[in-house]
């Protein structure tokens, strides 16, 4: 993996990216912070409330972005975000080329499961969840990869994977990323694929 100074990879220079965080919002010490900070074709989506989980808010943060992006973005969300994410990717398929989708929120404590996709998600998609994530099991986030045909992986004892976590820049996400830009293009243009469930030691 080519690195520039930033320690990020090179190709991800030019790659239009959207970060969504989750309930209030990412910290500066956060890795999607942090990512935002080096990537220079990076927004992130604007909320007035970021205190209160309201899934309609966050879909039309994401969408007043989409609608102002001249190609595909990758959407980086996090937690609360992930559901959001996940939620518009079925209004606009052409405008996201991949959903990185790290440790989702559990829909039933904010009561949205029902509002979420309950198909196929129409674009390239990875979730990854801890093992010991206090927001959502292990058995629920493979069950949302599962319904909605995303790459999983279970990361070990990791928390929220969030500021608490320590992950600084997280390089181990950045890897995981760019795998999913890599399937992303060789798979532009075909059928979706059944996914793959995998676990981290």
């Amino acid at each position: 993996m080519s690195l520039n100074q930033s320690g990020l990879p090179k190709s991800l220079l030019d790659q239009p990216v959207l970060i969504v965080p989750g309930l209030r919002n990412s910290d500066e010490q956060h890795w999607q912070s942090l990512w935002e900070n080096q990537l220079p074709n990076s927004k992130r989506i604007h909320v007035d409330d970021w205190n209160t989980a309201d899934l309609d808010k966050w879909k039309a943060g994401i969408r007043a972005e989409l609608a102002r992006a001249e190609k595909p973005v990758v959407i980086i969300a996090h937690s609360f975000g992930t559901l959001a994410s996940a939620s518009i990717a079925e209004e606009f398929p052409d405008k996201i080329a991949a959903l990185f989708l790290v440790a989702p929120a559990d829909p039933d404590k904010f009561q949205i499961a029902k509002r979420l996709p309950q198909n196929l998600l129409p674009v390239p998609a990875k979730i990854i969840a801890s093992s010991n994530d206090p927001w959502l099991t292990e058995s629920k986030a493979a069950y949302w990869a599962l319904q909605w045909g995303t790459d999983f992986l279970r990361l070990k004892n990791v928390g929220h994977i969030n500021s608490a976590s320590n992950l600084g820049l997280w390089a181990e996400g950045i890897q995981l990323l760019q795998q999913l830009l890599r399937k992303a293009k060789t798979q532009a243009g075909s059928t979706h694929r059944a996914p793959r469930l995998n676990r981290a030691a």
